[in-house]
């Protein structure tokens, strides 16, 4: 074969061999993937065990689950002054006890002297009236026996004698109404408590309208424990036994209701009972946190009082 040949059929090979990939490539089956291999099965989670139910409590317990409870002071004062003077002299301080009666403010005296002083020179004053008024009506009471003097001169010096009888019982009124003042210059305890406030000092003016605040006292012997009881539990009374612990001081108590509300607060459905817890020591103050177990009057007593009742409503076939 020639050379030129040769190029003209050289074409022509590398033609046919392009030919033969392509019908290859058209004739090659797709390859044809496998199925993924399925999941294994979930397992089903075990149902959640139903609830036990709670065990019955034993026979015979009766306590309620733990309340809150606040302290709080058996009394409690904000006192004002009675007259309207200036301070002159404070004579506690915040965390004083004091006793009944003690003086706690005393304000200017000066003016309520010399109106006590004015008081009785106005009593002296309308005696010698008195006493005046009643020599003439004796005179003319004997004059009008013996009809020496008319009826109505009489009555004239009868009047007279009257309105000052009168004088003197104002004049008698006004001379207390001084001293009264000059009592209430002093701003004594109510009773035996504890200063937990003291809102004025020397110098200051106090006024009786608007009243101005002096010392707050607080009576903490005994201090009452308000608890806030659930409408729920409406069997509670005075007299059942509660459990009383104060994590403040860590005492623990066995007391009685003293005091139980019967109104409800509409807002929280609660209504409040009341424990007197004796103080005599003044370590527990108002504000304090305590835990509180209430002890209700036990079921059994509850049911044979029903019983009770029950047997009085029941007649007897005799009847």
């Amino acid at each position: 074969m020639t050379a030129r040949a040769q190029l003209l059929l050289t074409p022509l090979f590398i033609l046919a061999a392009a030919s033969c990939e392509r019908g290859g490539e058209v004739a090659r089956l797709p390859q044809t993937k496998a199925p993924p291999a399925a999941a294994p099965a979930a397992t089903p989670a075990p149902a959640p065990a139903a609830p036990s139910a709670p065990a019955d409590p034993p026979a015979g317990a009766t306590a309620s689950p733990f309340l809150s409870g606040t302290t709080e002071a058996h009394r409690k004062s904000i006192l004002t002054p009675k007259v309207s003077s200036a301070v002159t002299r404070v004579h506690v301080r915040e965390g004083d006890m004091v006793k009944l009666n003690q003086p706690l403010v005393t304000l200017d005296t000066r003016d309520f002297v010399l109106r006590a002083q004015q008081a009785d020179a106005a009593r002296d004053g309308a005696k010698v009236q008195l006493d005046a008024a009643k020599i003439d009506w004796n005179r003319i009471k004997a004059l009008l026996a013996e009809k020496a003097v008319p009826q109505s001169q009489f009555d004239t010096v009868d009047a007279r004698y009257k309105g000052a009888a009168a004088g003197l019982a104002a004049a008698e009124a006004a001379v207390g109404l001084a001293r009264k003042a000059l009592r209430d210059s002093v701003v004594r305890a109510p009773f035996d408590g504890l200063i937990v406030k003291r809102q004025v000092n020397e110098g200051e003016y106090a006024t009786v309208m608007p009243a101005t605040a002096l010392v707050t006292i607080e009576e903490i012997d005994p201090v009452d424990l308000r608890i806030q009881v659930p409408a729920t539990n409406g069997q509670m009374a005075v007299g059942d036994p509660v459990h009383v612990r104060l994590p403040a001081t860590g005492q623990e108590l066995e007391l009685r209701l003293t005091r139980v509300v019967p109104s409800s607060d509409p807002h929280t459905r609660t209504f409040s009972a009341i424990v007197e817890i004796p103080n005599p020591d003044h370590s527990l103050r108002s504000g304090l946190y305590a835990e509180v177990t209430l002890r209700p009057r036990s079921t059994a007593a509850v049911t044979a009082t029903e019983t009770t009742k029950t047997k009085k409503r029941v007649r007897s076939p005799r009847d």
